[in-house]
């Protein structure tokens, strides 16, 4: 993956917190490297005015956060907004959000984690794409940085991409694992816009005005996080079931991308296999162990943008719409 950078193309990033603030010196110098790493790119960042308020919970208000929110679609020196990190709270922002000026002002929000919410809900409201990628702590880590700063410039270059799977991976500590082929589940091939994210947090949006309709063809992402433990399989069947539940889901979802899962999910490949199983999704492509969730590296996912999915001998993923 080429990481050269170019200053004519400079694009300009602007980190808002409406998840979990910069509230303390915990990650302050996670935080340093991931600017230092994004501008040896020649990506300009700036930050929300709230970004290290705390209210409650790690959070600034959530009129704060939706002020950040606003603030960095309305500014017309600003060309990405980026979440600092994931959280809890996200969905609180979105009766705050002034859904005219992010309609008027078109820029992608990147994210991931609880920013799934947004992600959505920028697509549902106003039809722009964002993208379910790294957040700026992400950028700061170690482990297997140099890969996901790599995939996420050459999406935001605005070609065509096709992602190459990570040769390592591993969690927030040292230990690291082989990566192995994807698996698939279900071979296949689809062409369509990409929705979802985190499991847990996408099926808060349902009953709301900021879900997205499922009126036409879909592929959709899936990961979750290991908060359940050992109850993570159930939680997962479940939550997908749910899903599955909601007018035009089943009738137009036409390929399934799964993330990596935490080790300490227990969730094997053989348990997750049985539970998309069981929910009898047709003849489309299923692929899992792609390099998304709650695990390093992480690949930049259009959300409301084309990507093709081919799962036959091998899988291959192509971003097609990918300008920012």
């Amino acid at each position: 993956m080429n990481m050269t950078s170019n200053a004519s193309t400079t694009k300009r990033i602007r980190v808002i917190a409406p998840s979990q603030s910069w509230s303390s010196g915990k990650y302050q110098r996670s935080y340093e490297r991931a600017k230092e790493r994004l501008e040896s790119l020649g990506y300009e960042v700036s930050y929300g005015k709230n970004v290290g308020k705390d209210f409650h919970l790690g959070t600034a208000t959530k009129q704060e956060r939706a002020d950040d929110f606003n603030a960095a679609y309305a500014d017309k020196d600003v060309d990405i907004v980026m979440a600092l990190t994931g959280g809890w709270s996200a969905n609180e922002i979105l009766p705050l959000v002034d859904w005219d000026v992010v309609i008027s002002n078109p820029k992608p929000l990147i994210g991931f984690s609880d920013i799934t919410v947004l992600l959505n809900a920028v697509y549902a409201k106003t039809g722009q794409r964002g993208y379910l990628g790294p957040n700026f702590s992400t950028f700061g880590r170690m482990l297997e940085w140099k890969y996901t700063l790599a995939t996420f410039h050459e999406v935001m270059s605005g070609k065509p991409t096709t992602l190459r799977k990570s040769t390592q991976w591993g969690t927030r500590g040292r230990k690291r694992y082989s990566t192995p082929p994807r698996k698939i589940i279900q071979t296949g091939e689809a062409e369509a816009v990409v929705i979802g994210g985190n499991l847990g947090t996408f099926y808060l949006l349902q009953g709301t005005e900021y879900q997205p309709v499922f009126d036409k063809p879909f592929i959709f992402a899936l990961e979750d996080d290991a908060e359940a433990g050992g109850c993570t399989a159930k939680e997962v069947s479940r939550r997908f079931e749910s899903v599955l539940q909601l007018h035009g889901f089943r009738q137009n979802i036409r390929g399934l991308l799964i993330g990596r899962f935490e080790p300490d999910s227990e969730l094997s490949y053989s348990i997750l296999e049985s539970i998309i199983l069981s929910k009898e999704l047709s003849a489309i492509p299923i692929v899992a162990g792609i390099d998304f969730g709650h695990t390093l590296p992480i690949v930049t996912l259009p959300i409301g943008g084309m990507i093709k999915l081919t799962a036959d001998k091998r899988v291959t993923i192509e971003v097609l719409q990918a300008r920012v």
